[in-house]
């Protein structure tokens, strides 16, 4: 699924429809939605939890660099099929995004028509380079979580790195406004993508994922006894 890596937005659509579809992502859950003035659109599928409320994960699937892979728009569908067996709190939305412009579309549509709360937006980012990082500024729980999902996978400690290229490029972390958001991703310079470097990255996206669904679904202050 990493490689070959398509050589068009639109191939890249094509390969990400099949890889939803064949990792049971039926067509009732599958949502394609057109970006205007653009040509092709965000491709999204829902997994429901025991309530309404949405924890998004997120990726770009389109070329952006000349070094770019396509490990994080992948790693949806996998994540998708991993999480399906398991009982979830929070309703789930993976959501490849057709560049700013879909991503612009993507949360324009979530507050315009009245869709259920979001507690929580994760933005996956050139995986398959590393160790796991991460950045956040609007959420504590969400940076806690991440440095304990890697203690407990054994790998480094995330560090809460502002990278400026992916923070740029991530139109999802400007326009989240006061929705909780975290960037996980795993570059580093001069570092090339890896099978092993994304079955790491894989395993501590899909536990990371459990976990928040988990704590997000503890209310805050809890009725007194």
């Amino acid at each position: 699924m990493l490689l070959p890596i398509p050589d068009s937005d639109d191939s890249r659509y094509q390969h990400l429809h099949q890889y939803f579809s064949d990792l049971r992502c039926s067509s009732k859950l599958m949502v394609e939605q057109p970006v205007p003035k653009h040509v092709g659109g965000n491709l999204m599928c829902v997994l429901p939890g025991k309530n309404a409320e949405q924890i998004l994960v997120v990726a770009r699937y389109d070329h952006r660099w000349e070094s770019d892979g396509w490990s994080d728009a992948v790693a949806l569908p996998i994540l998708y099929n991993a999480l399906r067996p398991e009982p979830r709190q929070h309703t789930f939305v993976f959501a490849a995004l057709r560049g700013s412009a879909g991503a612009k579309e993507f949360l324009g549509n979530l507050r315009k028509n009245n869709q259920p709360p979001v507690k929580a937006i994760v933005v996956l980012d050139s995986l398959a380079m590393g160790d796991p990082r991460f950045y956040t500024t609007s959420n504590k729980l969400l940076g806690t979580e991440a440095t304990f999902t890697a203690h407990i996978q054994g790998v480094s400690p995330p560090v809460n790195e502002p990278m400026p290229s992916l923070v740029f490029y991530n139109a999802v972390l400007s326009l989240a406004d006061r929705i909780p958001s975290i960037l996980i991703h795993s570059r580093s310079y001069n570092q090339q993508i890896s099978a092993p470097a994304f079955h790491n990255d894989f395993d501590f996206a899909a536990y990371y994922l459990c976990r928040i669904d988990t704590k997000l679904a503890i209310p805050t202050n809890p009725p007194a006894q």
